[in-house]
């Protein structure tokens, strides 16, 4: 294999491990995946995250129809927390993330100090892909919430897909969730997968025997476990002579 095909075969393996990487934290949040994963490759993510393929034709007009009776309803009661975040959330399962955002907003303005509307913002911002707003909002959380570590780890999902790319806080906030919750098996699962696509091998397999130890049953460790050997293998990988 030349030095061409083994660098597109890492880069294919990355691609379908960076989807895993985002959405394993909604699994545990028990949020339903952003339709701006429509499209996206299913192979390499988690085998207990929901389905990614978005809503589409009639189905994602029948969501859109239902978000906007949602907003009607919203709009009347502006004082009314509960209508702004079912509007909010029906805009984010249709994929309308800009209006979703719109009426999270209002109901963050409505209860400031409610946790999961300001986790909920970061979600939304984050499945927009602006990732500097995701972040703002997730740090917020972790202001009053230090120690949750599904937040940290989509916080460090952010650093992650910027460009260009911060992997090195991306680690360092992986790090700290597992500091806080050692047996973390997203934050592991992420960490390792992290620590793997920069190259950081040895300590990527040691994540992956905590990873075991926390949890012998979790149906991703063989299939990451297999790519980690086979980016490995694929990064040492020589030119051949010409």
């Amino acid at each position: 294999m030349n030095r061409e095909n083994v660098l597109f075969s890492v880069v294919g393996l990355l691609l379908g491990y960076v989807i895993a990487f985002h959405l394993v934290v909604y699994v545990n949040q028990n949020q339903p995946a952003p339709s701006a994963a429509a499209g996206e490759a299913a192979e390499g993510l988690p085998a207990d995250h929901p389905a990614v393929g978005g809503e589409g034709g009639a189905d994602r007009q029948k969501l859109l129809a239902e978000a906007e009776q949602a907003a009607g309803e919203a709009r009347k009661a502006p004082d009314d927390f509960d209508a702004q975040m079912k509007a909010a959330e029906g805009f984010y399962r249709a994929g309308g993330f800009e209006d979703a955002i719109d009426f999270m907003t209002r109901a963050n303005k409505l209860r400031p100090d409610d946790y999961d509307t300001v986790v909920r913002l970061g979600t939304i911002y984050s499945a927009a892909e602006r990732f500097e707003d995701a972040a703002r909002w997730y740090t917020a959380a972790l202001a009053k919430r230090p120690d949750d570590c599904e937040v940290r780890s989509e916080l460090a999902y952010t650093f992650y897909r910027r460009t260009p790319k911060q992997s090195d806080k991306a680690i360092a906030e992986l790090r700290r969730c597992l500091q806080s919750d050692p047996n973390n098996v997203h934050g592991l699962y992420n960490l390792a997968f992290m620590l793997m696509e920069t190259k950081q091998f040895e300590e990527s397999e040691a994540t992956l025997a905590r990873l075991e130890k926390a949890d012998p049953t979790y149906e991703d460790l063989p299939r990451l476990r297999e790519e980690l050997r086979k980016v490995r293998a694929g990064s040492q990988a020589k030119s051949p002579a010409d």
